[in-house]
């Protein structure tokens, strides 16, 4: 790794680090991206040329300790369907507390900025990967416990939960009237249906 690299690389680990300090002491909506500059001790413009926006500072700092919370593993492991499917519910409903114009206008910066820098898009995925293993070991418990049915694969089945919740949610973003009492009594009837007998 070149110097110039290895600069960048050491600026954009400051910025992550001071992001997820103050997403740790603060709610979403108290945190802005002048704080998170000063926090780490870079200039305001250096900090968006890293990065399109708080939110995309959110996802990408925070990771599933913020998408999902850092109990989300232990909520997990769960000796029944209802008890899964209240865990994730109650990850859902953190993600719920952030304002659906705040979710519009990240999933756009987002977008920009992964048009930019590709590597942000896979960082996101991984994400999503990392949500999905952690059910992975829940699923294939509750198919061995004959709570689920084991005829179904279980990877299969979390790129199916995994669909039916991030679509319905997207849903919810972009439809002001939708309560998230609404959304979710939709994702429950969805994970009911895919994992109970």
């Amino acid at each position: 790794m070149g110097v110039r690299e290895d600069k960048k690389r050491k600026l954009q680990e400051k910025i992550i680090t001071a992001a997820r300090e103050l997403f740790l002491e603060k709610e979403f909506d108290q945190v802005t991206m002048n704080q998170i500059a000063k926090r780490a001790d870079v200039g305001l413009g250096t900090a968006y040329n890293y990065y399109a926006s708080k939110e995309e500072l959110y996802l990408v700092a925070g990771g599933t300790a913020f998408v999902f919370g850092e109990n989300f593993e232990k909520e997990l492991r769960s000796q029944t369907i209802d008890q899964l499917i209240d865990a994730i519910m109650t990850e859902l409903k953190s993600l719920a507390k952030i304002e659906k114009e705040s979710w519009r206008t990240s999933l756009s910066s987002l977008t920009k900025a992964a048009e930019k820098k590709p590597t942000l898009f896979l960082e996101l995925v991984a994400i999503d990967h990392l949500f999905i293993s952690k059910l992975k070991q829940t699923i294939e418990e509750l198919q061995n416990q004959q709570e689920i049915n084991s005829a179904v694969d279980s990877v299969v089945l979390l790129e199916l939960i995994y669909s039916a919740m991030f679509t319905s949610f997207l849903f919810f973003i972009y439809n002001d009237q939708m309560t998230f009492e609404s959304l979710e009594k939709e994702i429950r009837a969805k994970l009911n249906q895919l994992l109970k007998k």
